[in-house]
C-alpha cells in the first residue's frame, strides 16, 4: 500500500494525471482522460492550468488534439514526489510526527499555520492510513507507536523519497553533522568488510539520524534483537566527533549500544551484507535461518525454471537480497511506500515485452507465498517478482529459451540486403524464443503460399493480408522497423506464447 489516501481528491487526481502522461508521452485525448480520471472537462482543463503554474518543470501542451507532458531534462517523476512531501500539510504533519515536538492539535496547527478544523481532518485520514499500514497514530504527544523497525524504516522511506539531489534533504541536521554522520558510516563499512555502495550508505545515514531522533523520544529498538557478535564498532576518533554532533543537535549523549541501536538495519540482521555477517546470522539468528532458507528454496526453484544457469554463488546472494528485503517485515503486514511506484510502474512496463516471463515468474512467488503462508499482501508478490527479475538481468532472456520455439516467416518485396538488414532488426528487439525464417518460393501463388503457412505460427510481411485464412497470426509492417511496428510483432508472439501454454496445460 502507499500513502496516498491522506492527500485531498484534487491532489490525487492531479498526480494521477501528470503519472499518466508522464509513461504515455505519444499524449491522451480529453475524453481518454476524462474517463481514466473519471472527472469532467472543465476540471480536467483546470488541473491542468493548475499544474502548469504550479510545477514548472512539468508543462501540459496540446499537440495535434492529444494531450502531452513536457518534462525538463534535469529532473524525474521523483521531483515532483518530493515537491508533494515537502509542501502537502499531509506530509507535513507526518513528519511532525517523528519529531514528537507538539503536545496536541491546537500545537501542530500553530507551527504548521493551519487551522484546528483542517488540522484534525488531516489526522484522521493519516490515522486511518497508518492503521492500515499496521502502525498507530497516539496523542498528548502526536506520535507513532508500533513495530519499531518498521515505524523507522516508514521514516526511511518519507525522507528518501523527498530527496531530489545528491545532497541530503534531512531537517534538523547541519551539514557538518551530516558528514560527520556520513565519515563515521564509512568507517563502520570498512572495518566490518561490508560492500561499499552509495545507496546503501545513504541508507544507514538515514536510519541514524531517524534512530536518533526515536531513541530521544523514549523510543528504542527491541535490545534482545540486536546482536552483539559479528559487527565491530570504531570508538576512535570519528566515534568522538559524532558523539559531539549528537549532543550538540539533539541534546543526548552518545553510547556504544546507542550507536547500535542506531544502526539496527545491520545490528538486527534486517539488512545483511557482507559474507561474515550472513554467517554469523544463519548461525545464531533463527528467524534469519529460517527465511533465509526459504527464500534460497525459492531461488533454488527459480533457478530451474531459468534451465539451471545461476552458479551455487548466485543462489546465495539472490537468497540473501530476498531476504534483506523481507525480514524486517510483519509476513502479515502491509508492504508499505510513500508515493513513489516505480516498481509496480516497472513491471507494467516490462509486462508489455516480456508478459509470459513476467507471469511465470509471478505463479512461482504466488505457489511460494501460499505455501509458507506469509508475505500473500499482492504488494509483496509484485516486489518478490521485481527482485527476481532485476537481481539477475539475463533472467527474463533465459526465461524466453525455456519456450518452445515459434516459427515466424518473413514476406517482403525487399531486395535480400534489405530484407536481411529488417530481419536483424526484429531479431534483436523483440523478447521471445522465435525462429525468423525468409520466404523463398516464388510458384505456386496463393495456394502454395497457404500451405507453406501451416509450417509456421505467424507471417510477418510488408504487403498485404488479403485472401489470407482469418484466423491467421499476421503482421503487417512497414519495409522498416517503427515503434509501432515492433509493438505489434511483440503483441502478437505474446499472445502466440500464451495460448500455446494455454494448450499445454490443458494436455
Amino acid at each position: 500500500m502507499d500513502f496516498r489516501a491522506v492527500l485531498g481528491t484534487s491532489n490525487k487526481r492531479r498526480l494521477a494525471l501528470v503519472e499518466k502522461l508522464y509513461y504515455h508521452r505519444s499524449g491522451w485525448s480529453s475524453i481518454q482522460l476524462i474517463s481514466e480520471l473519471n472527472c469532467s472537462l472543465p476540471i480536467l482543463l483546470n488541473d491542468i492550468e493548475l499544474i502548469n503554474e504550479e510545477y514548472p518543470r512539468f508543462q501540459i501542451t496540446k499537440i495535434k488534439g492529444l494531450y502531452q507532458l513536457i518534462v525538463d531534462k534535469k529532473v524525474s517523476l521523483g521531483n515532483l514526489y518530493a515537491n508533494i512531501l515537502n509542501t502537502s500539510p499531509e506530509f507535513q504533519i507526518i513528519e511532525e510526527l517523528l519529531y514528537e515536538e507538539c503536545e496536541n492539535i491546537t500545537a501542530l496547527a500553530k507551527k504548521l499555520y493551519l487551522s484546528s478544523s483542517n488540522t484534525q481532518r488531516y489526522l484522521k485520514k493519516i490515522e486511518k492510513a497508518l492503521t492500515l499500514a499496521g502502525l498507530e497514530l497516539c496523542y498528548r504527544p502526536l506520535r507513532v507507536e508500533g513495530n519499531e523497525g518498521e515505524i523507522r524504516h516508514f521514516y526511511y522511506r518519507f525522507y528518501s523519497e523527498r530527496q531530489v539531489s545528491f545532497e541530503s534533504t534531512l531537517p534538523k541536521l547541519p551539514l557538518k553533522h551530516y558528514h560527520i554522520i556520513e565519515q563515521y558510516i564509512q568507517e563502520f563499512v570498512k572495518v566490518n568488510q561490508i560492500h561499499e555502495k552509495y545507496v546503501f550508505q545513504k541508507r544507514l545515514i538515514y536510519n541514524f539520524y531517524i534512530s536518533v531522533w526515536r531513541m530521544k523520544n523514549g523510543h528504542e529498538y527491541p535490545k534482545e534483537e540486536l546482536r552483539t557478535e559479528g559487527l565491530d564498532l570504531p570508538l576512535n576518533l570519528s566515534y568522538k566527533l559524532l558523539k559531539h554532533s549528537v549532543r550538540e543537535g539533539v541534546e543526548m549523549d552518545l553510547t556504544p549500544d546507542m550507536v547500535r541501536d542506531s544502526l539496527w538495519l545491520l545490528f538486527s540482521d534486517s539488512v545483511v551484507f557482507s559474507i561474515s555477517h550472513r554467517e554469523y546470522a544463519i548461525a545464531d539468528n533463527k528467524k534469519y535461518q529460517r527465511l533465509f532458507m526459504q527464500h534460497h528454496e525459492l531461488v533454488e526453484a527459480y533457478n530451474k525454471m531459468l534451465g539451471y544457469r545461476l552458479d551455487k554463488q548466485s543462489q546465495i546472494n539472490l537468497a540473501t537480497v530476498l531476504s534483506n528485503d523481507f525480514y524486517l517485515h510483519d509476513p502479515q503486514g502491509r508492504y508499505v511506500c510513500l508515493l513513489w511506484r516505480n516498481r509496480t510502474i516497472f513491471l507494467s512496463e516490462v509486462s508489455k515485452v516480456y508478459s509470459r516471463g513476467v507471469e511465470r515468474v509471478w505463479e512461482l512467488v504466488q505457489e511460494f507465498v501460499d505455501r509458507y503462508g506469509m508475505y500473500q499482501e499482492e504488494d509483496f508478490i509484485r516486489n518478490y517478482v521485481y527482485l527476481l527479475i532485476t537481481t539477475e538481468e539475463r533472467g527474463l532472456e533465459w526465461l524466453a529459451s525455456q519456450e518452445p520455439f515459434l516459427r515466424l516467416l518473413l514476406l517482403s518485396d525487399l531486395t535480400p540486403t534489405e530484407e536481411s538488414f529488417l530481419a536483424k532488426q526484429i531479431s534483436d528487439t523483440i523478447y521471445g524464443n522465435f525462429l525468423l525464417v525468409h520466404f523463398e518460393k516464388l510458384s505456386g501463388g496463393t495456394p502454395q503460399l497457404h500451405n507453406e503457412l501451416k509450417n509456421y505460427d505467424c507471417l510477418i510481411t510488408t504487403g498485404s493480408a488479403e485472401g489470407l485464412p482469418e484466423d491467421y497470426p499476421v503482421v503487417v509492417i512497414d519495409p522498416f522497423l517503427t515503434k509501432q511496428s515492433r509493438r505489434w510483432i511483440q503483441d502478437t508472439i505474446n499472445e502466440l506464447e500464451e495460448k500455446r501454454s494455454f494448450v499445454s496445460v490443458l494436455e
